[in-house]
């Protein structure tokens, strides 16, 4: 899949929220993911019942990784002056590191321990610090506010893509029936 550098700069488009409200957002995102896979069978997690998608397990892989990478950049935006964030494209993640083949429960583990981490960070901050800027190198500057809710958003837009396969496993069960 390529790269869609505008969702990615709407994903961080700013909303009417204090900067506590979205913290508190951010830090529910692990269990939505949970909740999200909660009772599928591990065929059911591997399965592609919306065809050219991730399964839900790849699915919860690319959250798990895609977390670690947007809080390494929102802790770089804090740390350092504009520092360079590098693009990552997530999406080759998949085959390479064998997604079918992890342990969802270790991923959603380390979903919740990156976001309790990082929540923790963020709730320290001086008001001033949330217009920190990045120069991210495919989408220009970014913002320490946008970037978390970039990370927000992205969570919260592949919970829906699991909530899409759930919807496609029910209609062949109904179907077979």
């Amino acid at each position: 899949m390529a790269t869609d550098y505008a969702q990615i700069s709407a994903a961080q488009a700013d909303e009417d929220a204090t900067a506590a409200e979205l913290i508190e957002r951010y830090r529910r995102g692990p269990a939505l993911l949970a909740e999200s896979i909660a009772g599928l069978a591990a065929e059911q997690l591997l399965s592609y019942p919306v065809p050219g998608k991730m399964s839900a397990q790849e699915v919860v892989c690319h959250v798990a990784d895609c977390e670690q990478f947007l809080a390494d950049r929102m802790k770089r935006i804090v740390a350092m002056e504009r520092p360079l964030l590098v693009g990552v494209d997530g999406w080759t993640y998949v085959e390479s590191l064998h997604y079918a083949e992890r342990d969802p429960e270790l991923d959603l583990a380390l979903v919740a321990a990156t976001r309790a981490q990082m929540a923790s960070d963020l709730d320290r901050l001086a008001e001033d610090a949330w217009e920190r800027v990045a120069v991210h190198t495919e989408i220009g500057l970014v913002t320490l506010r946008g970037m978390l809710l970039h990370a927000i958003r992205h969570l919260e837009a592949h919970v829906a893509t699991i909530a899409e396969k759930r919807e496609a496993l029910a209609a062949e069960r109904r179907a077979s029936e």
